[in-house]
């Protein structure tokens, strides 16, 4: 019996890591070994031509966090330097048996726009986010729960603004004119960002409560190897709901368990709010 506990204990301790020591160490995609170790051995190649890209096609320098192997190719996690903040992903393509990098650098169609829109659209509402910032600090420090490392965050996160507590994601073709504006003039205003975003209601077929931008708050267990607490997460939802003054968005509000998995960056498990189902939702136009 003793032996039997041990192997699954050795077995968990392989998949999960407590939250507090996750840096996205494991973190990997399928059919990725080789060429992880090539991104090892050609990292400031393929940093390089991430770079360029950048510049030319947004005009945006952004540093380099992970590069992590997948098939024929590395995903290459980055941050922004500047405003707009945001996380986001790209892919540069390798060629293993020649020991060759591909100029060719791509993303999944829109998910750097999206993560740039995402960064403007906290930069329009900085004082909301601002608030929403202490919140998420005041929940850490009222409840035993802890945020995601920033290393975790810079390692495994591309979904646009990110921080230890929450990410948002949106697309850019929700807030099209706000997103075109910067992409012409980067030194835009956070005011002028603001009214083009508000002025988007007055759109044909804008539907202004599901086509925004989704903010997913995660508070995660602190004490090592527990699950997360039902109870604890209704607590902090009707925290949530009291306050005033938060970004508009759709919201979820999880309680994480306390362990990850390594390759994936996920929780165990969760307890708070049904994704698309009971999310709770700020009108960007009350």
């Amino acid at each position: 019996m003793n032996s039997q506990t041990n192997n699954k204990k050795a077995e968990q301790d392989e998949i999960f890591m407590p939250v507090q020591d996750y840096i996205g160490q494991g973190f990997s995609f399928d059919n990725g070994e080789k060429t992880g170790e090539f991104a090892k051995k050609h990292r400031e190649e393929i940093i390089k031509v991430v770079d360029q890209f950048f510049k030319k096609e947004y005009g945006l320098e952004v540093t380099p966090h992970n590069l992590v192997g997948a098939k024929n190719a590395v995903v290459v996690f980055v941050e922004s330097k500047q405003e707009p903040y945001f996380h986001t992903s790209v892919v540069v393509g390798v060629d293993v048996k020649n020991n060759k990098i591909s100029d060719d650098v791509f993303a999944y169609e829109g998910s750097v726009e999206g993560a740039i829109m995402s960064g403007l659209y906290v930069m329009a509402y900085e004082k909301e986010f601002k608030k929403l910032d202490e919140f998420c600090e005041m929940i850490a420090k009222k409840y035993p729960v802890v945020g995601m490392r920033q290393e975790a965050v810079n390692n495994t996160m591309d979904t646009g603004y990110a921080t230890p507590f929450f990410y948002t994601s949106t697309l850019n073709n929700y807030f099209p004119k706000a997103y075109d504006a910067y992409m012409k003039d980067h030194n835009i205003s956070k005011k002028e960002l603001r009214q083009l975003i508000y002025e988007q209601k007055f759109e044909d077929g804008y539907d202004s409560e599901s086509d925004t931008v989704d903010i997913s708050l995660s508070f995660y267990v602190n004490k090592v190897r527990s699950l997360p607490d039902e109870k604890m997460a209704n607590k902090v939802i009707n925290e949530f709901k009291r306050e005033m003054g938060f970004p508009p968005g759709n919201y979820g509000i999880f309680i994480e368990s306390n362990e990850i998995n390594k390759k994936t960056g996920n929780e165990r498990s969760f307890k708070g709010t049904t994704p698309s189902i009971d999310d709770i939702i700020i009108n960007l136009y009350k």
